[in-house]
């Protein structure tokens, strides 16, 4: 189907006029490089081990309580009780076992309004995710990993599947997020910090084109992260550092960081990272929204 004469007008003229809306940050450096957008297909790369999975919970939950924006979640490798402990952790500010019974469902309450879990006891094929994702009806949807799905992870099949997940995000104008890890020969030798770094012995981030499943990632992509933690050193251990390689529309935002200058994201215990010395999750806008999705009756329910 051909487009009729004048499809661009709009954007054209709302492009001239300065009214193409920018993409949703957090308030804080991460902005500078990465925004959230809708319609998108994002790609996250990194080894196993380095915290990916809990990196993207603590910006989804950033997003979900500066923006109102909702997540369904397909993550294989994290039990459910997992994904909600780590995000109740965050969003109080503490450790589990410290919290009383009513801090926990309070926060439980609150970010079951957020996120939505996928049952990850059985295995999915690309188009039954989807049906599930258009059921869930949430502003953005992460697959964790993405060789969790039943797939061949032939290059031709990759292709086939990234061209239907990219469809999905035009169609339904929805953001999916896919977590990946890197091809076996970015965890070798030949891919530790060399003798004269400051680093040396330790693991390098893998490169865009280190994914496993090859090219078509990154060539089909909008947005392309990589997440890199040095999990044997012995000041680094928990920083986590995080490389925009690819931002596909720097019009409405975002640009790759420098090479070898990655953003440095502390740990903070677990109670949500600190970029810079500024906890998002922490911050007066988060905190007074919070704290007005958290007013709500117990029901005279004891805890």
């Amino acid at each position: 189907m051909i487009l009729p004469v004048g499809h661009s007008t709009e954007y054209l003229t709302d492009y001239k006029d300065g009214k193409i809306p920018m993409g949703k940050g957090l308030g804080c450096a991460l902005d500078k490089h990465l925004l959230w957008k809708d319609s998108q297909l994002n790609v996250i790369l990194g080894h196993d081990n380095v915290g990916k999975s809990y990196w993207i919970l603590w910006y989804y939950l950033c997003l979900a309580l500066k923006h109102n924006l909702t997540f369904t979640l397909f993550m294989d490798e994290n039990y459910h009780g997992k994904i909600f402990r780590d995000l109740i952790q965050m969003y109080n500010g503490k450790n589990l076992k410290d919290q009383t019974y009513k801090e926990i469902k309070s926060a439980e309450i609150v970010l079951e309004q957020y996120f939505k879990i996928v049952n990850n006891t059985k295995r999915y094929t690309p188009n039954e995710l989807m049906d599930i994702f258009v059921e869930a009806n949430t502003s953005t949807y992460l697959i964790d990993p993405f060789n969790a799905l039943k797939s061949s992870m032939s290059y031709a099949e990759n292709y086939e599947v990234l061209n239907d997940f990219k469809l999905f995000t035009k169609t339904e104008k929805k953001t999916i997020y896919i977590n990946a890890h890197p091809a076996t020969a970015s965890g070798r030798r030949l891919s530790m910090y060399p003798e004269k770094h400051h680093w040396k012995g330790h693991i390098m981030p893998p490169l865009k084109g280190d994914i496993e499943g090859g090219k078509p990632f990154g060539n089909k992509a909008d947005d392309f992260i990589v997440i890199h933690r040095l999990i044997k050193h012995e000041t680094m251990w928990n920083q986590t550092m995080v490389e925009v390689d690819k931002i596909k529309d720097t019009d409405t935002g975002g640009k790759p960081t420098i090479q070898n200058d990655p953003l440095l994201f502390d740990y903070n215990f677990g109670r949500g990272f600190i970029i810079n010395g500024f906890d998002v999750l922490r911050s007066n806008e988060v905190i007074v929204k919070s704290n007005i999705n958290n007013g709500f009756e117990f029901n005279n329910t004891e805890f």
